[in-house]
């Protein structure tokens, strides 16, 4: 009896050992080699074809760092989870900036819900949790060169290391958590723009640029060079002359008043950006945007060299005050120019103009006239390069460029132009709209059914029980 009651003890330890077993080996097995299906209509559990192409030929691991809110904690980590699922060479956290505002100081965060990607010493902040951001945020991570902006300085520019309130100091920081370089150019004494550079911003000169600066900006922006251009409509008439006639864009001066954003609680000098054309820099764009003193921008309705696409316009309500020195703001017929008012533009090249100037370019001409004629070709040649034109520079500045979508617009501006080429572009998924009508017919049947019909069946059917069991 003894030596068959061990026998059943032993055989129910290793019964129980060999369950444990299993179950440990099921759990390995369900965590290194996890199936998952989206059932959903619109895939919303899933990522894009492009995405999970890029997931599954990383070249080595990217450490994902998260900062959301709270409330958002758990929507940021089955979004990262999702990226994880198609690749172990990603890797996230999450950490709450509130309690780790260490960790959120070391790493620049300036807003909840912002993702850090780092890859060896190479680092991108993105700044909200769409697939789109993120999947672009691991293309700049994967360049092998950091890239590096100039940021013209010297002619009374915005100061680039300044954070006072009209200083560019927050605007590097967020150009460099986006993983670029970020230098002063002072062209008065280089005379040419560094070969190095990826882009060239012009933060609103307050004095008229020397000929050895258009001169050297030209040639950057002819050979192919991008350039950002911000003007202000006190910004000197030499500047804003130099983008008509480089760059088909008229500024002729003027504020910009918008008294829908008085209704929305901001300033008649302030025009409030809630819509924008469709164009390479907003695709997908919906935040609004902010252009504290704002000057209108003209494009040459007749341009055949290059191809100019408006990127935000403000309201139809708004127009354009022409006299700066008049204290009255309101609407004056004949005098102010009607809205809406284009507030940013991008110009780029067109390539038909430039095959078609170059086939005929010195044809039937003698050879004394040829340098001459070439200077003149390349003055009205098309250009090589890109550029993205703003009539405000304030909306960068300290004092405002955390309101709204403005650091957002800005980065996508510098984006599109130094990488608008390695980006991808996905279309965000819309929830399908599928409603169930009844009918006037059909919803008399469904009262009937559920409200008379079934409890009355279910009376009848308890009264039968009941009364054959009483007569038991």
């Amino acid at each position: 009896m003894k030596r068959r009651n061990v026998l059943l003890t032993t055989n129910a330890l290793i019964s129980a050992a060999l369950v444990a077993v299993l179950l440990v080996a099921l759990n390995y097995l369900g965590t290194e080699h996890h199936v998952r299906w989206d059932l959903t209509a619109t895939r919303e559990h899933s990522l894009s074809p492009q995405t999970i192409k890029i997931l599954r030929t990383l070249p080595g691991p990217i450490q994902a760092v998260a900062f959301p809110s709270a409330d958002s904690a758990s929507r940021y980590r089955d979004f990262l989870e999702t990226y994880r699922y198609y690749s172990r060479d990603f890797q996230y956290r999450i950490v709450d900036p509130d309690r780790n505002p260490a960790e959120a100081q070391k790493y620049k965060i300036t807003s909840y819900g912002q993702i850090v990607l780092e890859r060896g010493k190479a680092t991108y902040t993105v700044d909200d949790a769409t697939e789109e951001a993120l999947t672009n945020g691991i293309l700049h991570v994967l360049e092998t060169t950091r890239k590096t902006l100039y940021v013209l300085q010297g002619e009374g520019e915005a100061p680039l290391d300044d954070f006072t309130r009209g200083g560019l100091g927050t605007a590097k920081q967020a150009l460099t958590g986006k993983g670029f370089d970020v230098k002063p150019l002072y062209l008065v004494k280089t005379g040419q723009v560094p070969d190095d550079a990826a882009a060239v911003i012009v933060p609103s000169p307050t004095k008229d640029l020397l000929p050895q600066e258009l001169g050297a900006l030209d040639r950057y922006y002819r050979g192919g060079g991008k350039l950002l251009i911000m003007v202000d409509p006190q910004t000197p008439a030499g500047v804003r002359a130099w983008l008509g006639s480089e760059f088909h864009v008229r500024a002729p001066g003027g504020l910009v008043i918008d008294p829908v954003s008085r209704l929305l609680g901001g300033d008649f000098a302030v025009p409030i950006v809630t819509q924008y054309p469709y164009n390479d820099i907003t695709q997908n764009f919906t935040l609004a945007t902010a252009f504290p003193v704002s000057t209108p921008l003209e494009p040459e309705a007749k341009v055949t060299t290059v191809t100019i696409t408006p990127i935000a316009k403000s309201s139809d309500a708004s127009y354009v005050k022409v006299n700066l020195n008049s204290r009255d703001i309101r609407f004056q017929p004949g005098v102010d120019r009607k809205g809406p008012a284009i507030l940013a533009v991008e110009v780029v090249p067109n390539p038909s103009a430039s095959s078609s100037g170059s086939s005929t370019a010195g044809a039937g001409k003698s050879p004394a006239a040829k340098p001459a004629e070439a200077a003149a070709k390349a003055a009205t040649a098309a250009p090589k390069g890109s550029a993205v034109l703003f009539g405000n520079s304030a909306f960068v500045r300290n004092a405002y460029i955390g309101l709204v979508g403005n650091r957002d617009l800005f980065t996508s501006a510098v984006a599109w132009l130094t990488q608008s080429g390695n980006l991808v572009s996905i279309a965000p998924r819309a929830s399908p709209f599928d409603p169930f009508i009844v009918t006037g017919r059909q919803g008399r049947l469904l009262f009937l059914g559920s409200v008379v019909a079934l409890p009355l069946a279910l009376l009848v059917l308890g009264g039968t029980v009941y009364l054959r069991r009483r007569s038991l």
